[in-house]
């Protein structure tokens, strides 16, 4: 509620220098309006915002100087949630006639916030639109009309506006316009349009050469024209672009390998890779190939080792696969015990964690849900720790 009292005082400061100055009209009037002012500045005292502001409200007949006092109010209204309020008073402000020049904009602006704190999306545009090219407002209202063309998904208008932000803010805004690119190829990629979305990943990736999502996008679009060692160049680049996201392009690079009949050279990449990153996932897919490629006790000789030094449960998992297996003994049904254990923690954990605001989600996304930061959702590495030494 303290809160409240601190956004409320400039309302009660403004509404007590329009009563001092419209006082002097007359005697009485001013006594009546001096009245209400500490009327309401008792409201706030005795923890009474509501009566407080209907006071301030009625004080403030619209002109001029009660301008001020309006926006403060549209804008606490806006701040408790009362979007219906907040747009009644700044839409009342805008359609009066005796409002100067800069206090009609920022009435627009304070309006087109209402609009987008209530979802009305045409609404903010077209007011933020109008605002655009007034050198003021400009800085804020673009920013706005991005937001509002990302919940529209209107990804051309987005890049535009974007370019136009950077130009005048100098704030690169590469690595968003990327990521709008991504979003117009894969529309295109749905309608079978492969030559346009791989345009638009050419765009992404000359706007922003460590976008690991393009990488990701081309090599699907190699893959489904068959062109198996263009998919392992854009698959590959994906580690050198960002490591975080590499785990998304193991299963199509071993099909890409396997297509092309090269499982040796899959597997000696895998440990280069390997070498970089302990994360599960490569841990299981080398020990995987290995199984296939080399048989069980070369897969398991990997596997003893890697986990003494970069436990994993992924690749828990896969040793105890190896050893129920082979049926040793004595130790079956504990192993048996572990599996069960090992794959329901695997199959309940969250797989993806925000590197901004650490939200956890179990499928990818591009653009956090929670924060709206882009390329901040990656795999989450399931190692549990990495011994010293």
């Amino acid at each position: 509620m303290m809160e409240l009292l601190w956004l409320l005082l400039p309302v009660a400061a403004a509404s007590g220098w329009w009563a001092a100055r419209r006082g002097y009209a007359g005697r009485n009037g001013a006594t009546v309006r001096s009245a209400e002012y500490f009327k309401g500045l008792n409201y706030l005292i005795d923890d009474k915002p509501d009566q407080a502001i209907e006071v301030f409200t009625r004080m403030a007949d619209v002109d001029r100087d009660t301008a001020e006092t309006h926006l403060a109010l549209g804008n606490l209204f806006r701040r408790r949630g009362e979007v219906d309020r907040a747009i009644h008073i700044h839409g009342s402000l805008i359609a009066r006639s005796n409002l100067t020049a800069d206090q009609r904009r920022r009435a627009m602006l304070e309006l087109g916030e209402d609009y987008l704190r209530a979802g009305l999306f045409d609404r903010a545009e077209a007011l933020f639109r109008e605002l655009v090219d007034q050198p003021d407002h400009m800085e804020v209202a673009i920013p706005r009309l991005i937001y509002i063309f990302q919940q529209e998904k209107d990804w051309r208008q987005a890049i535009a506006y974007c370019d136009r932000l950077e130009r005048i803010g100098g704030e690169s805004k590469r690595r968003e316009t990327a990521h709008f690119c991504c979003e117009l190829a894969e529309e295109a990629s749905a309608r079978q349009e492969d030559a346009e979305a791989r345009t638009w990943l050419l765009d992404a990736l000359a706007r922003d050469p460590d976008c690991a999502r393009a990488s990701l996008l081309l090599g699907r679009l190699a893959m489904r024209a068959g062109d198996h060692r263009a998919a392992i160049t854009a698959f590959q680049a994906v580690e050198r672009q960002d490591r975080g996201y590499f785990p998304e392009v193991i299963a199509p690079l071993g099909q890409c390998y396997s297509a092309l009949g090269c499982l040796d050279q899959w597997v000696c990449y895998l440990r280069e890779v390997q070498e970089r990153d302990h994360g599960g996932r490569i841990t299981d897919a080398l020990a995987e190939w290995l199984l296939q490629q080399e048989g069980e006790d070369a897969a398991l000789q990997f596997l003893e080792r890697e986990l003494r030094e970069y436990p994993t449960l992924l690749g828990l998992r896969r040793l105890v696969e190896i050893k129920l297996a082979r049926g040793e003994g004595a130790e079956y049904a504990d192993l048996r015990a572990l599996q069960c254990i090992s794959t329901q923690m695997l199959n309940g954990a969250a797989r993806y964690r925000c590197a901004n605001c650490g939200f956890v989600v179990k499928s990818l996304h591009w653009c956090c849900p929670s924060c709206q930061q882009w390329n901040a959702i990656k795999p989450m590495p399931d190692l549990v720790m990495k011994t010293s030494g």
